[in-house]
């Protein structure tokens, strides 16, 4: 088995292995250890996330759900992450989990004809799952804004407007992501700070604010059931959406690989750092939610657009409610710059391998991919935020589509690492070493069960209107990407191709 070491610049190190790999550096390295856990950690976005679906599942199982539900899916995704990281170290490239998926395929005599399109597949699934997370976080941001409209002018911001706040915040996030690249890496870095203080007044507030609270028994104990299921396994499992939703992403330091100094190590280590972090932080968050709740039917059947801000309401009045409102919006804004920074440097290397049109890979003068970010954000804006006014439950839609599309996206990679680990010579510095094997076999079921129980009924009885469409999305995204491949992959991507060479070579 061969390591591949280091030499002592780590940038020199890292152009060199992108050389190996067969590409040009054309993406500045300015992206530190601590710059890349930052970029994971946001595109998690974990306060924000077990904020948005806190209600959720706290009327799936309650608080007792709250929790096991947390810290039983935080395992899986921790396997996941950890998986990832490995991968991610041998393969130091920005193309993530589609290139991961070409690169193991080819390794294996048996696989590698399929190697094309099945890297294409995954490629593109988990690129819709990223564009689909994208607009599901800025319309929990704009539900934050019309919170805190309410609560301090009394005005109730309409689907509408949500819709039209969503769409600002997207062009937003683009503008960054095309022309302030140093802001982006500030953003990330902050927002660690803002995520870890923040949650440390959030707990100071809520535990000297607070006058009644919640017993640990109660906390661990109490059952709340508003799916109209009797069976209380079924509501538990499908209280597992909340955690799944707001754990994934750590592999988004992966995307800025060849922008990160020492990429094959610093990335790594970033996935590994922030999924265990964020698990922590999380933990420790709901848990003093729920310890401060003092009305659970109020949280349920809270007319405010953020329903998690009715327990601040009522624990520690307005100004508090203000304070956590704010603090989440910020959080949440520094998760959609860097889910739109991931997912334009996903589609950025699909256009570099031609799995994409030719101009999406064009880099503007500040040697940012400002094609690829505009049609993230054009296919954003169009495609996810606009359906919001429709319906009450697209929101949970969107979350529900993003989770299981990213998981399946998973399953994917994960699979075809399990087939064809046998084939596999070389490692990065990164390694689980004996524990490779078990961890990834975790991640994979887990993933394939995720993609399985995240498509079934959430409410009883099933009309049109509670229907869960997320198998609808799911499909979408599955025709979406077969007919892309259809109209284009099948006849314009052969695999990665070798830019050091002819830009016809594939790297096989």
């Amino acid at each position: 088995m061969t390591l591949y070491g280091s030499i002592d610049n780590p940038v020199e190190q890292s152009e060199q292995l992108l050389n190996r790999l067969g590409y040009k550096q054309e993406l500045q390295r300015r992206w530190s250890l601590f710059t890349t856990f930052g970029l994971a950690f946001a595109n998690i976005g974990i306060l924000s996330n077990t904020s948005a679906t806190f209600q959720t599942v706290l009327q799936r199982g309650g608080p007792r759900t709250v929790v096991l539900a947390w810290n039983l899916v935080s395992l899986f995704m921790i396997c996941i992450a950890l998986s990832l990281a490995e991968i991610c170290s041998l393969y130091a490239t920005s193309g993530g989990v589609y290139y991961w998926v070409f690169e193991m395929l080819r390794s294996n005599p048996r696989h590698a004809r399929k190697a094309p399109f099945i890297a294409f597949a995954t490629g593109w699934t988990y690129t819709l799952a990223c564009i689909i997370s994208l607009g599901a976080n800025n319309v929990i941001i704009a539900l934050s804004f019309g919170s805190l409209l309410e609560i301090t002018i009394g005005y109730a911001v309409t689907k509408l407007q949500i819709m039209c706040i969503a769409m600002v915040i997207t062009g937003i996030h683009g503008m960054l992501n095309a022309f302030h690249f140093k802001s982006l890496g500030a953003l990330n870095q902050w927002n660690v700070f803002w995520s870890c203080g923040g949650l440390l007044v959030v707990i100071l507030a809520l535990t000297l604010g607070v006058d009644e609270r919640q017993s640990f028994e109660w906390v661990f104990t109490d059952y709340e059931n508003r799916t109209g299921f009797d069976n209380p396994i079924y509501v538990f499992v499908l209280g597992l959406i909340g955690a799944s939703y707001s754990m994934f992403g750590a592999e988004g330091a992966a995307y800025a690989n060849e922008e990160t100094k020492d990429a094959d190590l610093s990335a790594p280590m970033a996935i590994a750092m922030s999924i265990v972090m964020s698990w922590a932080i999380g933990l420790a968050f709901l848990i003093v939610l729920l310890i401060s709740i003092q009305d659970v039917d109020a949280i349920l059947d809270s007319s405010l657009d953020m329903p998690v801000a009715q327990l601040f309401w009522n624990a520690i009045g307005r100004t508090g409610t203000v304070g956590f409102l704010v603090l989440l919006i910020f959080c949440q804004f520094c998760t959609g710059a860097a889910t739109l920074t991931t997912t334009s440097r996903m589609v950025y290397t699909l256009a570099r391998d031609h799995a994409a049109p030719s101009f999406l890979q064009k880099v503007n003068h500040h040697q940012l991919p400002a094609n690829a970010v505009y049609f993230v954000v054009f296919i954003v804006c169009c495609f996810v935020i606009t359906p919001f006014p429709l319906s009450d439950f697209v929101f949970e839609m969107l979350i529900s589509a993003t989770t299981i599309t990213t998981h399946l996206a998973y399953a994917i990679l994960l699979g075809c690492r399990i087939a064809v680990k046998p084939y596999l010579k070389e490692r990065g510095r990164f390694s689980l070493g004996k524990w490779s094997g078990p961890v990834t076999w975790i991640a994979f079921i887990w993933s394939v069960i995720a993609v399985c129980i995240f498509t079934m009924p959430t409410v009883w009885p099933i009309e049109a209107s509670t229907f869960n469409y997320s198998a609808v999305a799911l499909l979408g995204a599955i025709m979406t990407t077969m007919m892309f491949w259809c109209g284009w992959g099948r006849d314009n991507y052969i695999g990665p191709r070798d830019q050091n060479e002819n830009d016809h070579d594939v790297l096989m």
